[in-house]
Formats: C-alpha cells, structure tokens, sequence
C-alpha cells in the first residue's frame, strides 16, 4: 500500500469501534503512578500487543519498589534511530473501578486518564499495528518507551529516555495537544519538586501554644510559597500535598508538605528555587526543606521548528493544520531536548480536563493524531 493519508485515516475508521474499546479497557483499570501493581498489569497488556506484530519488547527495572515497570518497544529498521515516548501512570489514586469508566457523549470521550494520555497509548498501539497490517516501512528504526514514573517526574525512567534519546535522530511525545485547537508544543516549562518537614512539640490542647503547633507553622509556610508564584512570568509554586498532626485533641508535633515549581526561564527557575529552600520559620518550630528542579526547561529553537515544519507538511493533507507551536507544561520530552535532541511534543489527541474528573479527548482526533503518528513513523524526520 502507498503511504495515502487519506487510506490510512480510512483505515482507522474501519477500527474506529475497536480503538474506542481498547481505550476503554485502559481507563477502567487504575493505573496511579504510586501503585506499581496496577501499573505493571497494563503494562504486561501492552507488552502483549506489541509482541503480536513482532516488536521487540523488553521490560526496563524502575530500581525503585514505589513505581512500576517501564518498557522499550523496538519496530522497524534502519541506521538511524527515532524515539517516541509515552507514559502509563496517571494522577488518579487506585479505586474500585467497576464496569466502563469511559463515558462518550458524541465525539467526546471522558475518563481518568483519558488526556493525559491513554489516549497517546492507543495511538502508539494502533500505529504499529496499522503499519503492521498494511506492509507499511518505517524509513527509521523506531524505539518507544512507555513509561510509569512520569507523573512523578520520571525519576526512574529519565536514565532510560536519555540513553535512548542521544542515540536518536528526532524524539516525538505522545502528551496531548494544547487547547481546542490542537496545537504542538514547542517550549516547555521546567519543573522543581521538594518536601517541607516541619516539627513543633505535642501537647494538650487546653495548654495551647500557637509557637509549637507544626501545622499552624505549615499554614504560614505555605502562604509564602503560594506567593513565589508569578503567572506573568511563567512561574508557579504550588503546595499540592500536605498532611500532619496525630489527633484532634494534641498540638501537631509533625506536619509535611509536598511542593512542585514550574518555570520557563532557567535563570527564573534557580532563583525560584532559592527561595522556595531558603524556608525560615515563623514560630518556634523546626523547618526543613530539600529537593530540586528535576526537569529543565526547553525554549524554543531551530530543531524544533524544523520538526515542526516536517510534522505540519505531514498533517495537511490530513486536515490538521498547527500554528507555531505553544508553551506546554513538562514532560518526559524535556529530558530528550535538554540533550541537545530534537524534540517535538503534543502529538496526542485534542482534548482537555487534565487532573481532573472532566478528563477528556474527541474521538475525531484520537484517529486524526493516529494517522499523523504513522505519516510521521513511515516519513522520518
């Protein structure tokens, strides 16, 4: 078959049912990053299916008990190698699921995870198998990684990414688009996450002490956290998790706090990050704080443009046309383009809700962005 846009997207459509089906059974089951179990399941599922079309599958150790299992996909041939990156985890805690999850109201789709980024997982699944079935060519050697630890910061995976990365001609990411336009993304912020301890003194509450209660002094830290943030600047702090205390009746002797920093200009991050650590306390408690800015930023240069001109010649004839690129938050992809790699992200499909319980994506473009995804695997960079 000859590389038509027009049959290919035909094709999806044909499967158009059972992609729809296959996304469903990805969401209804939990996949939190913090439940490595739950993870590893799907990920022997997708192991499974790129095993039917004769890709090479191999299982990468997190080396940490905390995530689950990561996987490299090998497909294709040729001297030169490109990389798509993709994740499993999600932000949605493990519950009973029960029956589909994955609710469709006309071309939308609605899920835990849906966006960010079942979505991307069906498409890469559904892209080799296309190219499978048809006797397609990719003109690389394609490496996919699908990762579980991303939603924490691929802390476990980043050694895998840059590895695979550096041996790459380009490096494509499977995270959704941006906005209802669907647009790519060609900067991203940077991300910092760190954890705030605070430890006051225990006592009864009827001798209470405002200067001993670790989380009064939680309260004033998180205040002057929250006002690091300049949205203006691209700058945000955020106190995503805090928990502390013993009992209602006793002054909380302990509290702790989870922060994560966003950014876009690396001279804003590290003077952020100064003082996010330079923590003092207001009260008579003891604070301590560490961490670090886990992904570096990617501003926008001439590797990513050219992707970007490559990828928009590829998706015209499909109907999608993409402007200049937007700021997309961080991802995997910001450990590739640290490197010096060519990195282009937001390939997934359009949609929105991210983190939310109003996660969604349109149906038309999950077989769009599929579509594309093979122009792009058979085209090369």
């Amino acid at each position: 078959m000859n590389l038509n846009p027009a049959e290919i997207y035909k094709k999806l459509k044909e499967h158009e049912h059972e992609m729809i089906t296959e996304l469903s059974h990805l969401v209804s089951h939990s996949s939190y990053t913090y439940a490595p179990d739950s993870v590893n399941l799907l990920q022997d599922y997708i192991a499974e299916q790129f095993k039917k079309v004769g890709a090479k599958v191999e299982y990468l150790s997190p080396g940490n008990a905390l995530y689950g299992q990561h996987l490299k996909v090998e497909y294709g041939c040729g001297k030169e190698q490109i990389l798509i990156l993709a994740h499993m985890d999600t932000v949605y805690p493990e519950v009973n699921f029960s029956g589909n999850v994955l609710n469709i109201e006309e071309n939308l789709l609605y899920g835990p995870g849906v966006y960010d980024m079942k979505g991307g997982v069906v498409q890469l699944l559904w892209s080799i198998r296309l190219i499978h079935k048809l006797g397609l060519k990719t003109k690389y050697r394609l490496c996919l990684i699908v990762n579980s630890d991303s939603e924490a910061g691929g802390i476990t995976s980043r050694k895998y990414i840059e590895n695979e990365a550096i041996k790459s001609k380009a490096v494509f990411v499977l995270e959704s688009s941006h906005g209802p336009e669907g647009e790519l993304k060609s900067q991203h912020r940077g991300s910092g996450r760190y954890k705030l301890k605070i430890s006051g003194n225990a006592g009864h509450p009827s001798q209470y002490s405002p200067t001993t209660s670790a989380i009064q002094e939680l309260s004033f830290q998180i205040q002057r956290l929250h006002s690091l943030s300049q949205p203006e600047n691209r700058i945000v702090v955020n106190v995503g998790q805090v928990w502390g205390g013993d009992t209602v009746n006793t002054i909380s002797p302990h509290a702790t706090a989870l922060i994560e920093m966003r950014f876009l200009n690396e001279e804003d991050g590290y003077r952020t990050e100064a003082l996010i650590l330079n923590a003092q306390p207001f009260t008579n408690c003891k604070v301590e704080i560490n961490g670090d800015i886990t992904r570096p930023s990617v501003r926008k240069n001439a590797d990513t443009q050219r992707l970007m001109c490559m990828v928009r010649h590829l998706a015209e004839p499909l109907g999608i046309y993409f402007k200049e690129g937007v700021i997309g938050e961080a991802s995997d992809g910001n450990y590739a383009a640290a490197l010096g790699v060519p990195t282009l992200d937001g390939l997934g499909p359009v949609g929105g809700g991210a983190h939310s319980e109003r996660e969604y994506i349109t149906k038309e473009s999950l077989l769009l962005r599929t579509a594309l995804l093979i122009l792009i695997m058979c085209n090369g960079e």
